[in-house]
């Protein structure tokens, strides 16, 4: 058996060679091989709208009636009206190729022809005046012929916007009221085209003058697209740069036209409706010098008793001589009982749009001869889908691809051969994918996916219309060129098929229960089935066992639903059903009650998926609203150990994408979505877990048990990132809170709390302590700077130590922190004391850092002070009292010092000896030892052989640690005494002249004799 897998049975190059998409393109040929019946529909004329009415006729309707409908005036104009692509051009086309087979007396009747890539004003003038030879005629012909052989497009171009300002300036505008009225006369709408700049602007290529300069001149090729008929607003110099260069009219005139969209459009039809009679003045013609050779022509053949048929392909396109054609069609033949011209019918191509801005003189006639046009915009609907009629106009299309054009050609006028006819595979490809009623096999569509094609690839203002160009160029085309290579590759329907043909709104999507048993059977191909089961299987309306010969085709496994159910989906509304026995504002399904704006919510989620639709934002918010709830629900404040927080949403876990991100969401593309913790990627098995989320959430039923258990593990797996987010919100995350434990322990250094070398356990009690108990504690004398630092940062401790706390403890309920996590904090705590500097610039700080950390700044400077203060005070004391003398004697000389001083009446002052007793008393309780101490801590900070970090260390440890009072006291005493001992000497040298003063002065003078004694020998000792 042959195979069938990514089997192409045309050429791609072939095929792009024989399906054009316009009636002009193709051959004879190919043209008859490819016809099939059109949808045409009378349209009663309505004012200047279109009525349908009765029933689609075919082809050899519109020319029997073409040919026969008799006009009492002899002049018959019969519109063929339609969209851009609707067939038009095709059928005007047909009726000629017909004229001959129908027409019982040729001789009678002279056929003029003017096809739509024949437009050029040369072209049309020759055309219609081509068998007529007077004199007038030929003048016509050789003038144009001249003019044409002379000018370029742009010169052409040129001329035109001169000849449109010339035209607008003569206008008077009388009659004309309102807005408009400023438009006409030499300073309107003409001073704005005369402007060189604006001039300038108009005549680039992409704008409509200098297109129509060329088409004016040239017929169409092959590739020109569609020629604009005339001016849009696009045209106006509304986005002129430099509008500056402009004279002052015309930059007033831009500047109005620019604010005024109701001055915009009179400025268009104002242009539009004098283009003709510049394109006449351009070209020499004058105004109704078609018309009198139109006139000379049909009296022509008059005189040879012949009728006139004339066949416009695309009226829209001949510019320039459109006024002066009309009346010429529409001149009446018979005047005053008699017959002067020669009748004339014309078959003419024109879009609805423009068909019902022709003149008015025009849309009389039609309404009085005939009253009515050929409609070909005749959409399919929800009756008759036209399944059958697009697979008929499909498949010759196909037959002729897989022929090809220069095949057809050999064949001539004959019926084209079925080219499936002696194909292997015939039986089994018909059998599967179908035939049209010719035979034509459709592979590699079938109806379902030919109709739900041509759906998708229709205006969503018109998703019945059947547009012959859309179809073949949206549809027929880019499957057998572009997607031939992913059918060879068994790829086909690949994500390029998905991008291209998205389902239309009146089809049935394939729901999401469907995709999901797909995602789950066999994921590497899943998207593959989906597309297929959805376009090829009509939405799985006979389930998932797709013919096993389609499946063959496009290189994919049977998938067998088993005991699955698939529910039943039904077709889309443009909003859920009211049912009559809910109350307003609800709906009912299987017996419950829902609110309509849940079913909203819940057909939104599901056309999410079958359809591509983007998840609305109140809808995608309520989904978010239940996961981040509960991933906060679910989270112990343990992992780590940290206070728990009663609202979460402002503390960096808010229900927005910037937590949980879902694709093709309204609010997907918001800054910080793509690194959301949570993300949901479009999927059927996503849907699914939202509809049951929407359901759990309003106490509805349906809730399928697989999503509730996911929803906990989505809880429990981003525990972290929860914990994570509201770490670095609240500036608590691991850096922020080893800076914070550093700021603690620095100002645990100024208030003489805390300093390098103590236990972690100490360290740790000191960090989390908020301070309130520092503030007036501590005796050892301080540099001023050094006391306004503490000063500021225990004004700022409190909430510093509160962060720390919050970040490493937790509290029983929502109270305050009452246990700290130990098991966090140490090592978090060891990396805070790994420098006892304060480096880090303040654009790395956390803000509840910042406050407390200010007078860091000059760390180093208040280390230095407080070393040079202590230095001060232990050199004060060692000029007075050496290491080497114990306190207690220092004590004791002085007391007897005193004692002695007393006995040779050399007392002291009563304020002095009372200083004095008080300051022996207080250092004979101090600790004496403290100062040898000091003395070795300050040479240890002078140690420049030991690391920097340790001499840091210890600079910082001499600096910080609270001495008491001891030091002063001492120091005090020392000096006290000092000084009184050099007062008491000078005291008794001035008592000298007597021998008892003399007996004291000698007795002080032994005392202070004695103390140098003992302070030399000190200082000589060291």
């Amino acid at each position: 058996m042959p195979d069938f897998r990514g089997k192409v049975c045309w050429d791609p190059a072939t095929a792009a060679n024989t399906i054009g998409v316009e009636a002009i393109s193709p051959s004879p040929a190919v043209f008859r091989a490819t016809h099939a019946p059109l949808r045409i529909q009378r349209a009663r004329l309505d004012g200047r709208q279109l009525v349908l009415e009765g029933q689609p006729v075919d082809e050899r309707t519109v020319l029997h009636d073409f040919l026969n409908h008799e006009s009492n005036t002899g002049a018959l104009l019969m519109p063929i009206v339609g969209e851009s692509g609707s067939g038009k051009s095709h059928l005007v086309r047909w009726v000629r190729d017909h004229l001959e087979l129908l027409d019982d007396q040729p001789e009678t009747r002279e056929v003029i022809y003017l096809e739509k890539h024949r437009t050029s004003l040369k072209a049309v003038v020759q055309t219609l005046i081509a068998q007529a030879d007077s004199d007038e005629l030929k003048q016509l012909k050789a003038e144009i012929d001249k003019f044409t052989a002379e000018i370029d497009a742009s010169v052409l171009a040129r001329r035109l916007i001169h000849s449109l300002n010339e035209t607008l300036v003569a206008e008077t505008g009388r009659g004309v009221s309102g807005p408009a009225r400023q438009l006409f006369g030499p300073h309107g709408l003409g001073a704005l085209l005369d402007d060189p700049h604006v001039s300038e602007f108009m005549l680039k290529p992409e704008k409509f003058v200098p297109q129509l300069a060329t088409y004016l001149l040239r017929d169409r090729t092959k590739g020109d697209g569609e020629r604009p008929p005339k001016f849009t607003v696009r045209d106006l110099p509304l986005d002129i740069t430099d509008v500056s260069k402009a004279s002052a009219l015309a930059k007033k005139w831009v500047q109005v036209l620019s604010s005024k969209a109701e001055l915009q459009e009179i400025a268009i039809d104002l242009l539009n409706e004098h283009l003709e009679t510049a394109i006449n003045r351009t070209f020499n013609l004058g105004m109704g010098r078609l018309l009198e050779a139109m006139t000379l022509v049909r009296a022509e053949y008059r005189r040879q008793g012949k009728e006139i048929i004339l066949l416009i392909e695309d009226f829209a396109l001949i510019q320039g001589v459109q006024k002066d054609l009309l009346d010429a069609l529409v001149e009446a033949a018979h005047r005053e009982g008699s017959t002067r011209l020669a009748p004339i019918r014309t078959l003419m191509a024109v879009t609805t749009g423009y068909f019902r801005d022709l003149p008015e003189t025009a849309l009389t006639r039609v309404r009085a001869n005939l009253g009515y046009a050929y409609d070909l915009d005749v959409p399919f609907s929800k009756e008759d889908t036209g399944e059958e009629a697009i697979a008929a106009f499909v498949g010759r299309y196909l037959n002729a691809a897989r022929i090809g054009k220069d095949q057809l050609e050999q064949v001539g006028d004959a019926e084209p051969p079925n080219a499936c006819g002696e194909c292997p595979l015939q039986a089994r490809c018909h059998d599967a994918f179908g035939a049209s009623a010719n035979g034509y096999g459709l592979y590699p569509f079938n109806k379902s996916a030919l109709t739900r094609m041509v759906h998708s690839a229709a205006s969503k203002d018109a998703p019945w219309a059947f547009v012959p160009r859309t179809v073949l160029g949206s549809v027929v085309r880019p499957v057998l060129i572009e997607h031939a290579s992913s059918l060879k590759q068994g790829k086909f329907p690949d994500a390029a098929f998905s991008e291209s043909f998205p389902t239309a709104d009146i089809d049935v999507p394939l729901d999401t229960a469907v995709r999901e048993f797909l995602d789950k059977s066999d994921p590497a191909t899943a998207k593959q089935h989906e597309r297929i089961l959805e376009f090829w299987g009509d939405a799985a309306a006979q389930g998932v066992e797709i013919d096993p010969t389609v499946l063959e085709a496009f290189a994919l496994n049977p998938v067998a639903a088993g005991d699955q159910v698939f529910p039943e989906q039904p077709r889309r509304t443009a909003e859920p059903v009211r049912q009559s026995s809910g109350p307003s504002g609800t709906a009912k399904t299987e017996g419950k009650t829902y609110p309509l704006s849940v079913q909203r919510n819940l057909q939104n989620i599901e056309e999410w998926v079958t359809r591509g639709d983007d998840l609305k934002q109140d809808h995608a918010r309520a989904i978010r609203t239940v996961v981040a709830t509960a991933v906060a629900q679910r989270y112990r404040w343990n992992a780590p150990l940290m206070q728990a927080q009663a609202s979460v949403k402002d503390k960096g876990w808010p229900n927005n994408a910037t937590v949980v991100s879902i694709e093709g969401s309204a609010v997907a593309g918001i800054s910080g979505a793509d690194s959301a913790p949570i993300q949901f990627k479009r999927s059927a098995t996503n849907s699914r877990f939202f509809q049951s989320l929407i359901r759990a959430q309003h106490g509805l039923d349906q809730i399928r048990g697989e999503d509730v258990r996911r929803l906990a593990t989505v809880a429990e797996e981003h525990s972290t990132a929860f914990a994570t987010r509201i770490q670095r919100n609240l500036e608590v995350t691991d850096d922020a809170l080893v800076l914070g434990l550093r700021a603690s322990l620095l100002g645990a250094v100024l208030a003489g709390r805390g300093w390098p070398g103590m236990s972690v356990e100490e360290l740790l009690a000191v960090a989390v302590d908020d301070g309130d108990s520092w503030k007036s504690a501590g005796t050892v004398s301080r540099p001023e700077r050094w006391a306004v630092a503490l000063n500021q940062h225990l004004a700022a401790r409190s909430v510093l130590v509160m962060r720390i706390r919050t970040g490493i403890g937790i509290s029983q309920g929502r109270g305050a922190v009452g246990m700290i996590d130990a098991a966090r904090a140490v090592p978090l705590l060891g990396t805070a004391i790994a420098s006892w500097a304060w480096e880090t610039p303040v654009s790395s700080v956390p803000e509840w850092v910042k406050p407390a950390v200010k007078p860091f700044a000059s760390w180093p400077a208040l280390i230095d002070d407080q070393l040079a203060m202590l230095d001060g005070l232990l050199r004060d004391i060692r000029l007075r009292q050496p290491r080497s003398t114990p306190g207690n004697h220092t004590l004791a000389s002085i007391r007897t010092a005193v004692d002695r001083a007393r006995e040779v009446s050399l007392s002291l002052s009563t304020q002095r000896a009372r200083d004095l007793d008080a300051l022996l008393e207080q250092a004979g309780a101090m600790d004496w030892s403290t100062i040898s101490t000091l003395e070795d801590e300050l040479d240890r900070c002078q140690d420049d052989a030991r690391p920097k970090v340790s001499l840091l260390n210890a600079r910082i440890r001499t600096a910080a640690q609270d001495r008491g009072s001891s030091i002063e006291v001492i120091r005090n005493l020392l000096c006290v005494a000092d000084e009184w001992l050099d007062e008491a000497l000078k005291g008794a040298e001035m008592r000298a002249s007597s021998s008892a003063a003399k007996s004291a002065a000698d007795g002080v003078q032994e005392l202070v004799a004695e103390w140098r004694s003992l302070v030399a020998e000190g200082v000589d000792g060291q």
